[in-house]
């Protein structure tokens, strides 16, 4: 196995964030709806919108998105919040903000648990 560094654990954390926003939502099962199908006619299914298709994972990435679930493991749950938004790139002010802590203080703690992830993982 090959040595990461910290960036290459930053990059893998991004995608990963990246990956779980492709996947598709969960439903709950044998969710049926009464209300009758609406019929279109051609003319209005010509008319409407067309929705953008949504890319889908692969599988390779959904197994590196679930190493680096298991990664997260090693963590305490809020560094493992902090973690993945910023993976998902959310600015230090909001977190600043949610997690209480100063800036410079929250980006400390977020390269210390980057380190644990690199020291107790690999």
């Amino acid at each position: 196995m090959t040595k990461l560094t910290i960036e290459d654990i930053k990059s893998r954390i991004e995608s990963a964030v990246y990956v779980m926003r492709l996947l598709p939502p969960v439903k709950a099962q044998d969710y049926r709806s009464t209300m009758p199908d609406i019929i279109y006619t051609p003319q209005e299914i010509m008319l409407m919108d067309r929705k953008p298709i949504k890319p889908k994972p692969t599988s390779e990435q959904i197994t590196q998105m679930d190493e680096v679930l298991v990664w997260l493991e090693v963590l305490e749950p809020w560094e493992r919040k902090l973690v993945w938004k910023r993976g998902a790139r959310i600015p230090w002010k909001v977190l600043s903000y949610e997690f209480g802590l100063h800036r410079s203080n929250l980006c400390r703690h977020y390269e210390r648990a980057l380190v644990k992830i690199l020291v107790k993982v690999f």
